[in-house]
């Protein structure tokens, strides 16, 4: 998903009546407001949208008037006084607004001035506003900054917002699928692979299978060591019916048999040389919930 700045970045690269009229007239309305219509233009006085909320417990209507601005809006004595005392304009003119509610056959005034734009508004600014609502009056000046903008449409419209832009999101399901594949790993480490793949092609089924018996016993204890009663128990064969292919293995230097313990040794080693690759590579990317068995069975075809 985008994150809240990337979302501010888009909204900026339009016209703020596109962005209340194309974005915002929709947001709200998933929101739940009613009587949402976008009211800028040459005859705005002040609001780019507005809709009603229903008072408690009387359910009568409460208008709110929106002026939206893009980027920061800043009053301080070398900023931009111009722009702030635009929107205290506006907001004062949006007081003075008539309302005509057709269903109600009445006209009511707006009673909630928003000013919402894509960046901030620090507090000097906020007060130079709201000196826009009249003493004694029934009337509220809220903010909404970029910030809560975009967290909107975060939670009721993002889907939209995406394909109103035509954004493309590959990198959240790059991040997704993750970095270290096979695919990956066969660009870094093809040698490796290569050579793994070879020791198979030097023996016959039953003694790889060996070699595939002892690699996945030493890889699920964490040892270079496997006892021989595992690997009998794995194979599911008696000792005197794997005798040969122990010799045969052990003077081919792919097996070292010490007492009652084997392991990997000379070019079969290279098995766990690279299982260990996939996962420190995966440990460097922070892959940790990706299984590193997977990967390697897709680089060597273990039976």
């Amino acid at each position: 998903m985008l994150d809240k700045q990337q979302i501010i970045e888009l909204m900026e690269s339009i016209h703020e009546h596109k962005m209340a009229r194309d974005i915002f007239v929709p947001v709200l309305n998933e929101m739940g407001f009613r009587g949402v219509k976008f009211t800028g233009g040459s005859d705005e006085q002040g609001i780019d949208l507005e809709y009603y909320e229903l008072t408690e417990p009387e359910q009568e209507r409460s208008y709110v008037g929106i002026q939206f601005k893009k980027g920061d809006l800043v009053y301080s004595s070398g900023g931009s006084k111009g722009s702030v005392k635009e929107v205290k304009n506006q907001a004062e003119e949006a007081f003075e607004k008539e309302v005509h509610d057709l269903d109600e056959h009445s006209t009511r005034y707006i009673s909630r001035f928003v000013v919402a734009v894509t960046g901030d508004i620090n507090e000097p600014a906020r007060k130079f506003i709201g000196r826009a609502r009249q003493k004694g009056s029934d009337r509220r000046i809220d903010y909404w900054t970029g910030d809560r903008l975009a967290e909107y449409i975060q939670q009721y419209w993002m889907e939209e917002f995406v394909e109103y832009f035509g954004v493309e999101e590959e990198d959240e399901d790059y991040d997704e699928e993750g970095i270290v594949d096979s695919e990956y790993m066969f660009d870094n480490y093809e040698e490796l692979i290569e050579r793994c793949n070879r020791v198979k092609s030097t023996i016959d089924p039953m003694q790889w299978r060996i070699l595939s018996a002892v690699f996945r016993l030493s890889a699920a204890s964490h040892t270079s060591g496997v006892k021989m009663a595992d690997v009998l128990l794995e194979m599911e064969r008696t000792e005197d019916y794997l005798h040969q292919d122990f010799d045969q293995l052990v003077h081919l230097e792919y097996l070292d048999i010490d007492g009652r313990y084997i392991q990997l040794v000379g070019e079969a080693a290279l098995l766990d040389e690279l299982y260990e690759a996939v996962i420190q590579e995966l440990d460097d990317a922070e892959e940790q919930e990706e299984d590193p068995m997977t990967i390697f069975e897709e680089l060597v075809d273990i039976e």
